[in-house]
């Protein structure tokens, strides 16, 4: 079977070689000039930049899968155990997060009331109706209180989608939340029901949440081995037009002369790109992909002299909640992450600007965004931050796809247009997940969706 996978992100690429492993003929054509998507490691000047995820969980089996498929599980490196340490900027200064009760009372990340609050999370009663789609802020008000919920919560969607918890729906965004809860009735009642079950079984490795995790050279060294397991199968700086039906095949226009025919078609786009080639075989799907909204931001990656920073980057670094009204989401400290981030002792960081608070700071040229962040670094960092001796600033219009109140109606409505189109599948993580680790899973079930049970 001749299947031709259109987008060489992660999805696609993934997708491809799970096809190609089950026996299938394909391709993948990537618009972009080079393949891999958000997924980017540059080396300049001794720092080491990713343009996208820093890294994956080692306790994601699908990626791990992947990974040794690949035969690149002997360069995995873990991040530093420094980086188990994490700030949120609350009340005006970076405040560690909490790795239990007793911390969280010497943070201060929360008022007293806020607190007791908080603690009362056992007692609350769980919802009743669970078909009706609910925010992540609400669910967390409900359950932890609005102040935990303006500050931790926020905070965590900050670091996951760059968006915005208030619009953002549980099931789609944290199914895990929601599964908590309804299994369990709570959130402290179910983490000590997985605390037994993990007594139970003991051994497990890095605990449920995993390790941050990535290659010496940076994570583009799985879009590398992907690439060479595809062999020349990869076209890239080519752009689709068109789909065509033709009988019991499908045509794949490149340009005037120029196409592929294929018995099936991945589309591992995104959202609103998948909707263009929809558009004329399934009109309804079009119209609900057009309605996932992203938000734009840009990564600034600045380098510093060692010894010049108001205070240590001593973790992994620190997310921002909207209630602070800063410019920046967070800050990752890059070079207390991973090893050889960056060399001779200097630092380096790598914030994130824009998404629905200021969407708008995206598109400033460098030498407007540039001053931006060190000023709100200084605020943020507790001292006047020097001038970077090294910068790089990457914009992402499209950054993450946003799975508002209603995600899951929506996916189901596009898979039922899209069902009835036979050889058409989806593999993008507008519909089944934003992070390297989903896109992955997806692509493991696509042998058995396109060429059927083996």
């Amino acid at each position: 079977m001749k299947v031709v996978v259109i987008g060489g992100g992660i999805s696609g690429l993934s997708a491809g070689y799970r096809l190609k492993q089950a026996g299938a003929d394909v391709t993948v054509i990537e618009s972009d000039t080079r393949p891999g998507g958000k997924i980017r490691t540059e080396m300049v000047d001794g720092f080491l930049v990713e343009h996208g995820p820093n890294g994956f969980l080692d306790s994601r089996q699908p990626v791990l899968d992947l990974v040794r498929d690949l035969r690149l599980d002997n360069q995995l490196v873990r991040a530093n155990a420094e980086a188990a340490k994490r700030y949120i900027f609350a009340r005006g200064a970076l405040r560690a997060v909490p790795g239990g009760p007793l911390s969280l009372l010497a943070t201060r990340l929360l008022t007293a009331r806020g607190l007791l609050r908080l603690f009362w999370e056992p007692f609350v009663k769980p919802r009743s109706e669970w078909e009706t789609d609910e925010t992540v802020f609400d669910f967390a008000a409900r359950r932890i209180g609005r102040e935990a919920a303006t500050v931790l919560v926020d905070a965590m969607v900050t670091g996951v989608y760059a968006g915005d918890s208030r619009a953002l729906s549980l099931r789609a965004a944290f199914p895990r939340m929601f599964d908590l809860e309804r299994t369990y009735g709570g959130l402290v009642k179910a983490l000590i029901a997985l605390m037994k079950a993990r007594k139970a079984n003991a051994g497990s490795a890095s605990g449920p949440a995993g390790k941050l995790t990535s290659f010496p050279e940076g994570l583009e060294t799985l879009v590398h081995a992907l690439v060479r397991r595809l062999d020349d199968r990869v076209l890239t700086g080519r752009t689709v037009q068109a789909l065509a039906r033709r009988g019991e095949s499908w045509q794949v226009i490149l340009g005037e002369d120029d196409s592929l025919t294929c018995d099936a078609v991945v589309l591992s786009t995104p959202a609103d790109a998948a909707a263009w080639l929809l558009a004329p075989h399934a009109p309804r799907a079009a119209d609900v992909l057009r309605q996932i909204p992203y938000n734009p931001a840009a990564v600034v990656a600045f380098g510093y002299p060692p010894g010049t920073l108001p205070r240590p980057l001593d973790g992994f670094g620190y997310l921002v909640p909207a209630v602070e009204q800063r410019k920046i989401l967070g800050s990752v400290w890059c070079s207390s992450l991973f090893p050889n981030r960056s060399t001779k002792g200097r630092a380096l960081m790598r914030s994130v600007i824009g998404g629905p608070r200021h969407p708008e700071l995206v598109a400033e040229p460098d030498e407007t965004l540039a001053p931006i962040v060190t000023a709100e670094l200084s605020r943020i960092m507790g001292g006047a931050m020097p001038e970077p001796a090294f910068q790089r600033i990457i914009r992402w219009p499209q950054a993450i796809p946003q799975y508002t109140v209603g995600h899951l109606e929506r996916v189901a409505a596009v898979e039922a247009a899209v069902g009835e189109l036979p050889g058409v599948h989806l593999a993008t993580n507008a519909l089944y997940g934003v992070a390297l680790s989903d896109c992955i899973a997806r692509a493991e079930k696509l042998p058995g969706l396109v060429l059927g049970p083996r």
